[in-house]
């Protein structure tokens, strides 16, 4: 497959790459540095020869400008409550790209968490799933990828551009998904398994999605206490029951949050993190070949392609 060369807004160094894949669809996030973020959405220089595999990708930029829409909406409608289980959106003058706090993936720190923080990251998860859906959302995309912890070892929910809205068409469907994603994640935080960890094609994610959903996944010693709830979630019964139910359902089984450690990351500190960003852009260098979604897609229309966003939307 030929690849295309793709730029972003900006044509500073971005610094280390976090995203992965050959051809991101939900645009790149980089690391300014050890406390902040950038995700952008990214944009394929139009060919004159239009191929599949240039409209493959330039199909993939059109979704990334769809994802930042999405993201960007979940993070407005939470704009006035900064929630301790979702990752922190830092607020500076830009509508076309993010900042955001850098957590570090779960994966990277499970293996040093006992039996009670791994219930408290239970918790937590269902507590952030919850904001989502009193939000109206549902996240489109909880997978055990989409987590991390704060300094304070607090867990929290990153990536919303596959979020959906409850006007959505395919928003039954999309909770469907996140209830299997749920149990999924509530299976890994309790035992260190992933059942779609070292898988590398689609066939072999419906593979282990059919296993799942035909009550064929095998539930850890450690994850025996939700074993229902995971099952559930994976077999699609809990399909039309409430984010906000399940986290009461398993309050029930693993309790409450007790008395929790207080999270080091102040508002104080968010300001400071902003006021870094702010100063950042004002030192960054857009790149003038940067178009708007609208002006991209009526390129493509020129070059004798119909790109649309509202197919991704």
């Amino acid at each position: 497959m030929t690849n295309l060369k793709f730029i972003t807004q900006f044509l500073d160094e971005l610094g280390y790459c976090l995203s992965v894949g050959q051809a991101p669809s939900q645009g790149l996030v980089y690391a300014l540095d050890n406390d902040i973020v950038i995700k952008l959405p990214l944009q394929y220089i139009i060919p004159d020869d239009l191929d599949d595999d240039a409209i493959f990708y330039i199909n993939h930029g059109v979704r990334g400008f769809v994802a930042m829409e999405r993201e960007l909406a979940v993070y407005d409608a939470a704009a006035n409550r900064r929630h301790p289980n979702i990752a922190q959106r830092l607020k500076v003058d830009s509508s076309d790209c993010l900042f955001l706090e850098r957590l570090q993936p779960l994966e990277q720190t499970w293996v040093n968490a006992d039996e009670m923080i791994r219930h408290r990251w239970v918790r937590e998860l269902l507590d952030g799933t919850t904001c989502l859906e009193e939000l109206g959302f549902t996240q489109g995309d909880i997978a055990v990828r989409n987590l991390a912890v704060d300094s304070s070892n607090h867990l929290k929910l990153f990536d919303f551009g596959s979020a959906t809205t409850q006007h959505h068409y395919d928003y039954a469907a999309d909770v469907k998904r996140d209830h299997s994603g749920l149990a999924t994640c509530l299976h890994y935080i309790l035992t260190g398994v992933d059942p779609f960890a070292n898988v590398y094609s689609a066939q072999e994610v419906r593979q282990i999605e059919t296993q799942l959903l035909e009550g064929r996944g095998t539930v850890g010693a450690s994850a025996e206490i939700l074993t229902d709830v995971i099952q559930a979630g994976w077999t699609g019964q809990a399909a039309s029951t409430k984010f906000s139910e399940v986290k009461e359902r398993v309050e029930a089984i693993i309790g409450v949050a007790g008395p929790e450690i207080a999270s080091k990351t102040t508002e104080e500190h968010y300001r400071r993190l902003e006021s870094r960003c702010a100063e950042w852009l004002k030192r960054a260098t857009l790149d003038q070949r940067w178009m708007n979604p609208d002006d991209y897609c009526a390129a493509c229309r020129a070059k004798g392609y119909e790109a649309e966003m509202d197919i991704w939307r």
